[in-house]
């Protein structure tokens, strides 16, 4: 059955009301929603409304630290008036002072972070349910103990939330749908599911998806995801995205050259491939860090003056620019500090959770560098581009020529095409 609770006063989409409707249908979804479509808002009412239905007594929600940090669940409950009355629990601070709050408190809601989400398992919770707050962030060590019958099975009704599922590759679908279904979808033998639809490297480390293996794989986890549509085409208004290219000075190249062959800095030879990965892409702007106390070495300002282009260009309007490393943020401080009072700088990683107040003012955005990671990339850009926002959104993305950068960027319109092809196989497409 669906839910049966009034929705007079909730001033939901039609989506997002059919939404709501597979979460208290289903034991088990995986909801693919991108940036500002309502994902908080579409699982708190369904955990309201299954608990008001004595369906569901007690609901986990697990989400990155950042975001249990900026309370924006807590922030989400207090906007709606249908769900007045829902009450709701952070666990922060030390194991004592977490255990204090847990067994003080008759909330319905338990907050955690996805790091502290294992720890809560092998306490007396007494909950039944579980939302998975960026799905593909927690496909990992942390929800290990949701595979496990003896920690996870008292979790009856499980959503997994996320606007990417593949935005990787097909292969971390498996480790997101064992979380929500127990393996039902996709096996539990990762080997197993790997060698059906992968062909292994020499060494067996990377796997190549097989011919028409990205069809079989939807096919087999359709019936366990809901797709939240969004028209944002009539909705909002234009996206327009560009990168701005630019050389490293001849220094820089060099000695950004020698790492890449030797992969060593300063005398000291990088661990691994993310460890070199990591020091390329400072090299690329502008600095390295020259000890693991993270003592910061200045090379160039070329990726400065670029930044400062931008800005110039805006001629006085509002701008938001994204970087990556705490040095970048510093150096743009410095550089611009008072004489760009309109332009605000943020650490993409923080501010892809939520810059409310600002999302509405904002339309110009500027990453001064490629972000890896596509949901973190899509979040931002979304904080913006949504709901509200009445100016065409320009995104620029600063790229070095021949660095780490150019291939960021190519793995990010990878992982595009590759949900382009999830979401036309949900679509029957």
């Amino acid at each position: 059955m669906s839910s049966t609770i009034s929705r007079m006063s909730r001033q939901l989409t039609t989506e997002q009301n059919a939404a709501i409707d597979r979460l208290f249908d289903y034991d088990h979804t995986i909801l693919v929603a991108g940036t500002g479509v309502g994902k908080t808002v579409i699982a708190l009412t369904a955990i309201w409304d299954l608990i008001q239905a004595d369906t569901l007594h007690k609901v986990i929600v697990a989400a990155p630290a950042k975001v249990i940090e900026k309370m924006i669940w807590l922030d989400e409950m207090a906007k709606w008036e249908h769900l007045r009355g829902m009450r709701a629990i952070q666990l922060e601070g030390d194991s004592a002072q977490r255990i204090k709050t847990l067994l003080s408190s008759e909330a319905e809601i338990i907050l955690v972070s996805l790091n502290n989400l294992d720890w809560l398992l092998h306490q007396d919770h007494d909950c039944d349910g579980i939302v998975v707050d960026e799905l593909s962030k927690a496909a990992g060590k942390w929800t290990r103990g949701l595979k496990s019958k003896k920690l996870g099975g008292g979790l009856i009704w499980r959503c997994g939330m996320t606007a990417t599922p593949v935005s990787q590759n097909f292969e971390k679908l498996y480790a997101m749908a064992r979380i929500i279904d127990g393996g039902r979808a996709l096996g539990t033998n990762l080997r197993k599911f790997l060698e059906e639809h992968f062909y292994p490297d020499y060494q067996g480390y990377n796997w190549t998806l097989k011919g028409f293996a990205d069809a079989q794989i939807t096919h087999k986890v359709r019936s366990l995801v809901h797709l939240v549509t969004d028209d944002k085409v009539t909705v909002l208004p234009t996206l327009r995205q560009e990168t701005v290219e630019f050389d490293m000075p001849p220094e820089s190249r060099a000695f950004y050259d020698d790492m890449k062959k030797n992969m060593v800095v300063e005398g000291r030879e990088a661990a691994n491939q993310a460890v070199k990965s990591g020091v390329l892409r400072q090299i690329a702007s502008g600095f390295y860090y020259a000890d693991d106390g993270g003592t910061p070495v200045s090379l160039d300002n070329a990726r400065i003056i670029e930044v400062g282009r931008w800005v110039h260009n805006l001629d006085g309007d509002p701008g938001l620019v994204f970087y990556e490393f705490v040095e970048q943020g510093h150096a743009l401080r410095k550089v611009f500090g008072s004489k760009a009072p309109h332009i605000v700088f943020a650490q993409v990683q923080a501010m892809s959770h939520g810059v409310d107040g600002l999302q509405h003012e904002f339309a110009d955005v500027l990453f001064i560098q490629p972000v890896w990671s596509r949901d973190t990339n899509e979040q931002a850009i979304g904080r913006v581009w949504r709901q509200g926002q009445e100016k065409p959104v320009a995104v620029t993305t600063l790229v070095c020529r021949g660095t780490l950068d150019e291939l960021v960027m190519q793995r990010v319109e990878d992982r595009g095409r590759w949900m382009e092809l999830f979401t036309a196989h949900l679509k029957g497409e």
